[in-house]
């Protein structure tokens, strides 16, 4: 008997689709910045840091890989598969996980250096690196959003029932 696909996994399948596309446009981007010569402060600060070029040069690949996850995962909520929501969940664990790295190595690498430099400016100088630093560590807590969101949901109840292999 076919199940009725929940409001909510039609949601995630779009999101997840969307999402995957997004992430391939923004890894694309990253690769672009990184090697193409720029007098850009921030470039210079991620180049200038051994330690978070390596951490980008990981996550560049891993990013694909999650975005190939993210893709797969968003097509199988669409078609009720039920590796689908396991993917989705190895997806959001994953990002979670790769997303608490990438603030830390932020924080450490660029916010407290960008953060020192405010420190001996003044006035709009000083407000517009602290507004960076802050924007950075914003933008670095908004990246675990869709991660948990994904998580939540694909553990709900009707969710787990919908995708349980039973009920195909």
């Amino acid at each position: 008997m076919p199940t009725t696909r929940p409001r909510s996994a039609t949601v995630f399948g779009i999101l997840n689709i969307v999402f995957s596309a997004c992430g391939v446009i923004g890894t694309i981007t990253t690769v672009a910045a990184l090697t193409t010569r720029s007098d850009n402060p921030a470039l210079k600060m991620i180049q200038d840091q051994p330690v978070y070029m390596a951490w980008t040069k990981i996550s560049i690949p891993l990013s694909l890989v999650m975005m190939a996850m993210l893709l797969t995962s968003g097509i199988g909520l669409l078609r009720m598969k039920p590796w689908a929501r396991k993917l989705s969940i190895g997806y959001g664990i994953v990002a979670i996980i790769a997303g608490l790295c990438s603030m830390i190595l932020t924080f450490l690498y660029i916010v407290q250096p960008v953060l020192q430099e405010a420190a001996g400016k003044q006035g709009t100088e000083a407000a517009q690196l602290r507004g960076q630093a802050l924007g950075t560590v914003l933008g670095s807590c908004g990246s675990l959003i869709f991660p948990i969101l994904l998580l939540i949901f694909m553990t709900r109840p009707k969710l787990v029932q919908a995708y349980s292999p039973l009920r195909q």
